[in-house]
């Protein structure tokens, strides 16, 4: 016999009241997960999930998995609303914190990400999962050496963890360290792994370090579930182009290239408009204005961006500046963006992380922001550099607000910069990026920007050839050094590739 709260008592071999709910619950959430784990039952699983949480709406279980879910099929605002309930149920569960810091990141927003698994991480220091999304939030901040390290850790914990290698060869890629990017992503491709993303990675590596028929391999590529098929055709298409071109099969590239232009460009061909009326317009407003400087400040260092069209070199003048000592590469990283959204924020004004937009009278805690990001980021470097390709549109807006500031604008040949945009597939924005016009009447716009800011802001600004660079890489080293004020440049100069004259073999085809 056993003793209820009530003092009546009940058979021991009896199941206590609610029992059989209890069961039946878990049951339930069982097979959810067993749906959840299963190829193409992706709806299914949604919906049953859905189902369970509207019976239970405060079972733990439920939400999590739920969670889970909407994050496998990518829908992230559901997935935040499910995941932020099962966090309030239990505010110890670094499963539940770790899963609520991804979708922050796919929400963009990287800081609560960050901020989640900090607390996740407290509860579970040595989770190989935790570490590799510590991974990806610093990777999509463009901290490759700290995404890289948290890698690292998590590959020790678990080397089967799939996720880490990829994010760890993805950063050893952008970090110049190809032997050691070529080792984790074919390990991938070792193991089974068969996707387009992996094949774009491997594509992007030196020929030297890679040891996979790309050709055969992406054309072996079956179509995932969750992919359309004309975006699996489309990102297939790219890089057969690519690793055609690399193997001289010049029209078997271009045969591969124009159909998926063709496609993507129908697609995106209002926003490409859009988007040169909205640069013409920009053009034409700044041409007449006088521009001012901030000036520099006594200990802020100094904040290189490093602007130019897509595929023109900006990757190749950072590798040139990170070589200088007292330099820290800071790839695409969003600083400027981040504060002015914080400015935005702070003021009570709808957000945008468009400078343009913000009111001139908040340049001051503007500046302030970005000196905060400035700091956390560059550390103890005398300079730090940026090449968000946004930010040509913010020039005249950063000069005059922050202090410190040097701009290096890369022009490349015409004809090799529109050719290198067309041969890729770009995930987001470059709407231009696909018809032949529209790219040229981009490129030309930019150079443009470039002779326009040249001319209003000669102390602070300098333009680089990108044939310059590849012939005499130690004068552009030398120019860095000498607009920022950096001691002469003593150390080897790293390697950084020729890529001139990339657009011969298809000369008649860009006219």
């Amino acid at each position: 016999m056993t003793t209820q709260a009530d003092g009546s008592t009940n058979n021991a071999g009896s199941p206590a009241p609610g029992t059989d709910i209890l069961r039946e619950a878990f049951d339930q959430l069982q097979h959810v997960e067993a749906l959840r784990m299963s190829p193409g039952k992706s709806a299914e699983a949604r919906t049953a999930g859905e189902q369970l949480v509207e019976k239970h709406p405060e079972y733990f279980g439920a939400l999590y998995t739920l969670g889970l879910i909407y994050i496998d099929t990518r829908q992230f605002p559901q997935a935040l609303g499910c995941l932020v309930r099962a966090a309030m149920l239990d505010p110890q569960s670094w499963r539940a914190m770790t899963a609520l810091s991804a979708v922050y990141l796919q929400l963009g927003a990287p800081e609560m990400a960050a901020h989640t698994l900090e607390q996740a991480l407290l509860i579970n220091p040595e989770d190989a999962g935790i570490l590799a999304t510590l991974g990806e939030i610093y990777r999509d901040e463009r901290e490759y050496e700290l995404a890289r390290d948290a890698y690292m850790r998590s590959r020790a914990l678990d080397p089967g963890l799939d996720a880490a290698a990829a994010g760890l060869g993805s950063c050893h890629a952008h970090l110049g360290e190809h032997a050691n990017a070529a080792k984790q992503l074919q390990g991938l491709f070792d193991r089974g792994t068969r996707t387009v993303g992996l094949m774009f990675e491997i594509n992007n590596l030196p020929p030297s370090v890679v040891g996979i028929d790309v050709i055969a391999e992406t054309q072996r590529l079956e179509k995932p579930p969750e992919t359309t098929l004309a975006d699996f055709e489309t990102s297939k298409a790219f890089i057969l182009a690519a690793a055609l071109d690399r193997a001289g099969r010049h029209d078997e590239a271009w045969s591969a290239l124009v159909p998926a232009n063709q496609t993507l460009y129908q697609t995106h061909r209002r926003d490409a408009h859009a988007l040169a009326a909205i640069q013409n317009a920009n053009l034409a407003q700044l041409s007449p204005k006088n521009l001012e400087v901030k000036g520099d400040g006594a200990t802020q260092p100094v904040s290189l961006f490093i602007l130019g069209p897509s595929r023109s070199g900006k990757t190749t003048l950072e590798t040139l500046a990170g070589s200088l000592a007292h330099v820290k590469k800071g790839y695409e990283n969003p600083s400027v963006e981040n504060a002015v959204r914080r400015t935005f924020q702070s003021a009570g004004l709808l957000t945008s992380g468009m400078f343009e937009m913000l009111p001139p009278a908040l340049d001051e805690q503007c500046r302030q922001a970005y000196e905060k990001e400035l700091a956390r980021r560059a550390a103890s470097a005398k300079v730090f550099t940026n090449t968000h390709p946004g930010r040509i549109h913010d020039v005249g807006r950063v000069a005059g607000a922050f202090e410190n500031v040097r701009f290096v604008f890369v022009k490349r040949d015409i004809e090799d910069n529109l050719l290198r945009i067309f041969m890729r597939k770009y995930l987001s924005k470059n709407t231009y990026g696909y018809d032949l016009g529209t790219i040229r009447e981009h490129i030309i716009w930019y150079h443009q920007m470039i002779d326009m800011f040249a001319e209003k802001l000669p102390d602070i600004v300098r333009v680089v050839h990108y044939e310059q660079m590849v012939s005499d890489p130690g004068a552009v080293r030398s120019t860095l050094a000498d607009l920022c004020a950096l001691a002469p440049p003593s150390g080897p100069l790293p390697e950084i590739g020729d890529d001139r004259g990339c657009a011969k073999p298809y000369a008649a085809r860009l006219r």
